[in-house]
């Protein structure tokens, strides 16, 4: 008789509402000897995913900005600049009698991030008009007002900002930076400032806001330090007596954003034109994510609750396991799959909160599998999380009963730091679709 109970229940379980089969085998697990009561099962659950147009991205105060633009051929283009104020590295400071600029610069230290393909750029730095806020909040369409002249000429020359390493030998040394030469003149202007704006870094803001750098034209993209102080505005100088620098400096108490803008594929785009209104791209047939304030991909598990009607309230998830594929077709091997993909509840600012298997034992996962093209995210507290809020037990965190459950979110693991993105299959493909595989016991 309790044989029958077991294998009514396999029964039960096989056919429940949303369940699959996996592409390979069942998994059914065998029965314990010592309990013929408790059963372990695998099986194929169906999700709902939906890609979302991102434009909520917090990037403000981040340790390292990024400049430069990629094309991603099945996702679109994406550019990359920062804001950011420069401070004094010392007040009060005296240039001596008459000096005379002999050159101005712009130092940005490179962090050895990269993205795509590499060309030379045409880059131009530009004055804030309106001053930023260390209390403000920044998003990554973030559009300052700046001064219509620029600081350089960009045109001048084409850079390479193809990120370099820090080179010493006996002789000489090579830092690891980009080097923006800017006008002679405003380096002038700046040596004969009244000494009150050199007084605090109050006064001086007030008089020179800060700056904004975009790239005009090129291809790739590389990260800055944007905190250590080690990216400068630097001016060479001479005077009656003596031939020295003095730096303006980007430091941890500066305020700088990272800024991005996108401009997608007709293809990806025609997906939610036909509402403009709607930043939805309906994940049946490609999930995308793009870093940059791009794409997100929404995932929502509809049928989780009806694990616990069938098969009895006390059911355990021992593994709860989703997986995404990346899409092969017209895969382009220039814009590598990133190899860690983030996972988390979506906060107020647009970021990523953790969730329960974000302090797990074996964690959240979300690395790349090159053998099978794979994305696998470890989602087992999650799930028991969810299931949780209807059976009157501890432990349901971010899923209170009678709340609706909100969507996991994947993401590029830097969203607001990086550009890099990956197309991925859908629900509603023939193989390897989007999938949560659960191992349950009951």
């Amino acid at each position: 008789m309790i044989k029958n109970i077991v294998w009514l229940s396999v029964l039960a379980l096989a056919i429940f509402t949303g369940c699959k089969k996996p592409d390979s085998s069942i998994g059914l697990g065998n029965l314990p000897d010592s309990d013929l009561l408790t059963l372990e099962v695998t099986d194929t659950l169906t999700v709902e995913i939906t890609s979302v147009i991102d434009d909520s991205l917090r990037t403000d105060q981040f340790s390292s900005g990024v400049l430069g633009r990629i094309f991603h051929p099945r996702i679109g283009k994406t550019s990359a600049g920062f804001a950011a104020q420069l401070r004094l590295s010392a007040t009060n400071v005296d240039f001596g009698t008459n000096p005379i600029a002999d050159s101005i610069s712009l130092k940005l230290r490179f962090t050895g991030s990269s993205y795509g393909e590499y060309s030379n750029h045409y880059v131009i730095v530009k004055q804030l008009i309106t001053p930023l806020s260390l209390d403000s909040i920044y998003y990554s369409n973030f559009e300052p007002e700046t001064q219509h002249e620029f600081l350089n000429n960009p045109f001048e020359e084409s850079l390479s900002i193809t990120p370099i390493s820090e080179a010493v030998s006996e002789v000489d040394s090579t830092e690891a930076e980009l080097k923006i030469n800017l006008n002679l003149s405003l380096a002038q202007t700046l040596l004969g400032l009244d000494t009150a704006v050199y007084s605090s870094n109050d006064n001086w803001l007030e008089y020179f806001p800060g700056i904004v750098v975009n790239s005009m034209s090129g291809h790739g993209a590389s990260g800055f330090d944007l905190s250590s102080g080690l990216s400068v505005m630097r001016i060479h100088y001479h005077n009656d007596t003596d031939t020295t620098h003095y730096d303006y400096v980007i430091g941890p108490t500066s305020s700088r954003i990272n800024m991005f803008s996108n401009d997608y594929v007709s293809d990806l785009d025609d997906l939610y034109t036909f509402n403009p209104d709607s930043a939805y791209i309906p994940g049946d047939d490609l999930a995308y994510v793009m870093s940059g304030g791009g794409i997100v991909t929404s995932v929502q598990f509809p049928y989780l609750d009806s694990i616990n009607s069938t098969l009895g309230e006390a059911t355990a998830i021992l593994k709860a396991e989703l997986i995404l594929t990346l899409d092969e077709s017209y895969y382009d091997t220039r814009y590598k799959a990133p190899l860690l993909l983030g996972v988390g509840l979506r906060d107020s600012d647009g970021g990523l909160k953790p969730i329960p298997d974000h302090v797990s034992p074996t964690g959240v996962g979300g690395v790349f599998d090159k053998t099978t093209n794979e994305y696998h995210f470890n989602l087992t507290k999650t799930v028991q999380h969810i299931l949780n809020r209807n059976v009157n037990y501890g432990g349901y965190g971010d899923f209170p009963p009678g709340d609706y459950v909100p969507s996991i979110y994947i993401t590029s693991l830097f969203p607001g730091t990086s550009l890099e993105g990956v197309v991925l299959k859908g629900t509603n493909v023939q193989e390897n679709r989007a999938r949560l595989v659960l191992t349950c016991s009951h």
